[in-house]
């Protein structure tokens, strides 16, 4: 007779736990950064980003807009740490630069299909300057009828006229910094954010037709256990994201 005590799961592999028990590159870019060498020359990319354009491939866009006005002690993004919000202009002018290098590379306009907003925090940006991006990426590029625009939204400094200017830009997808709603971690990573700021960030997002809201979470901060990442994940549920990512 099997003793029911005995548990069924299968063998531990620990050879398997050692191979994956490594850091990972960070999902939000591919290929990712740790792929990039100076083994291939410029060149060689901008004949492949040609020879795709020739093809009819559309092409893929990440803006990154640094910009944040405190800084969140987990974070390990390319930002600039300002409450002057006039360095926005300046950082905008200088993209409008280099769009314009790029768009010399190609002898056809190009068509875009995906289009990331990240940072930083690209509500830094006040809605007036994010028309004023639309219509340097509008004059650009050629979008494509279901083009997918994603942007990263921090609910602590937004107003429904910010996830408007995003929408007129065509973004249907939204990423919310949410990491815990439990105020004792919250102060342990310098990210003050309440259960309402996220919640009218997502009825904005839902009022004017976002289709597809994700929340980004993080385990094992300070002074988390699991009873309070348990009220968070309920909190969440609550609200209804699309999806959920959740980090260590």
């Amino acid at each position: 007779m099997p003793d029911d005590n005995v548990s069924t799961l299968p063998e531990i592999r620990l050879d398997l736990v050692r191979k994956y028990n490594v850091p990972g590159p960070r999902y939000t870019s591919y290929p990712t950064a740790v792929q990039f060498n100076e083994n291939v020359p410029p060149e060689a990319l901008l004949a492949e980003a040609r020879r795709d354009l020739d093809n009819g491939d559309d092409i893929s866009v990440y803006v990154h807009l640094p910009f944040c006005e405190s800084l969140c002690w987990y974070c390990a993004c390319n930002t600039v740490i300002t409450t002057r919000h006039g360095q926005a202009n300046t950082y905008l002018d200088y993209l409008e630069r280099e769009i314009a290098l790029w768009k010399k590379q190609f002898p056809l306009r190009p068509q875009l299909g995906q289009l990331h907003f990240g940072g930083g925090t690209p509500t830094f940006l006040h809605p007036a300057e994010i028309d004023r991006l639309s219509a340097m990426l509008h004059e650009a590029f050629d979008f494509a009828e279901d083009a997918e625009v994603s942007v990263e939204i921090d609910p602590r400094r937004l107003t429904a006229e910010h996830v408007q200017a995003f929408r007129r830009l065509g973004a249907t997808r939204a990423s919310l910094g949410v990491q815990d709603f439990d105020t004792t971690a919250q102060k342990a990573i310098h990210r003050i954010q309440t259960y309402e700021m996220t919640k009218d960030a997502m009825r904005w997002a839902r009022e004017c037709g976002y289709t597809s809201i994700n929340f980004d979470l993080i385990y094992g901060l300070p002074h988390q256990t699991e009873e309070t990442f348990s009220r968070t994940l309920d909190q969440v549920e609550q609200l209804s994201p699309d999806r959920w990512a959740v980090f260590s």
